[in-house]
C-alpha cells in the first residue's frame, strides 16, 4: 500500500512540475481574460489620433520594441498602406477603408491580412476584434505590435520570433519563415542605421 501512495504521490507532482514548466497549450493562451487583455490594449489608442512616424514611436515604447522593427515590418507588408489587403496570397490596395471593408465584406469566410501591419484574420477571431478596429492605422499597428511582442517572449530575439509573425510560428512553412525574416531584417537594418546616423 505504501508503495502505490509513493507512486500517486510521484505521478501528482510530476503532473505539476509539467504543468508549471511547459508551454501553455493554445486553449490557456487565449483564454477569456487574454482576450479581454488584448481587446482593451487595442482600444487604448481609439481617443487621440497621431500621424503614422511617431506613432510608430509611441506604439513601439509601449510594447519595448524599437520602432524601426515596426516600421521594417510594415514596409514589408503594406508599403504602409493603411488599406492594403491580402486575400489567400492575392494583395490587393483599395483606395479607402470603406472600400476595404466592401471587398473583405465578399470574401468573410477566406483567410486574410489586414492593414499596415497585415494583421491576419485568425488574431481578430481570436480576440474578437472587427475588420474595422484593425483596419485603423493607430490600432492596426498596436495590434501587429502585440503580435510581435508575443512571437518575441514566446521564441526569442531572433530569426525564428520575426518568421512567426508571418507565419504564427516558425515550425509552419520553416522556410517561407525564414525568407520572410531575413527580408525584414534586412529593412530592419537599413531604418536602424539611418536613425542612429540621424543622432549624431
Amino acid at each position: 500500500m505504501p508503495r502505490f501512495l509513493i507512486a500517486l504521490y510521484l505521478i501528482v507532482c510530476g503532473t505539476i512540475a509539467f504543468l508549471m514548466f511547459i508551454p501553455i497549450n493554445e486553449e490557456r493562451e487565449f483564454s477569456q481574460t487574454f482576450r479581454h487583455d488584448v481587446q482593451q490594449r487595442v482600444k487604448l489608442g481609439s481617443g487621440q489620433r497621431i500621424s503614422v512616424a511617431p506613432l510608430f514611436n509611441q506604439v513601439a515604447q509601449e510594447f519595448a520594441l524599437q520602432p524601426e522593427i515596426l516600421r521594417a515590418i510594415a514596409d514589408h507588408e503594406s508599403g504602409y498602406n493603411p488599406w492594403a489587403l491580402n486575400i489567400e496570397g492575392q494583395s490587393i490596395y483599395p483606395e479607402s477603408k470603406d472600400e476595404a471593408l466592401a471587398v473583405l465584406k465578399k470574401n468573410k469566410i477566406k483567410s486574410y491580412d489586414v492593414g499596415l501591419m497585415q494583421v491576419n484574420s485568425y488574431w481578430l477571431r481570436k480576440f474578437n476584434l472587427s475588420a474595422a478596429k484593425a483596419l485603423d492605422p493607430e490600432e492596426n499597428v498596436r495590434l501587429g505590435a502585440w503580435i510581435l511582442r508575443y512571437c518575441l517572449d514566446r521564441y526569442g530575439y531572433n530569426w525564428r520570433a520575426i518568421g512567426a509573425y508571418h507565419t504564427g510560428s516558425p515550425d509552419n512553412l520553416p522556410e517561407r519563415s525564414k525568407k520572410y525574416a531575413v527580408r525584414v531584417m534586412e529593412k530592419y537594418k537599413k531604418l536602424l542605421d539611418k536613425s542612429q546616423s540621424n543622432k549624431k
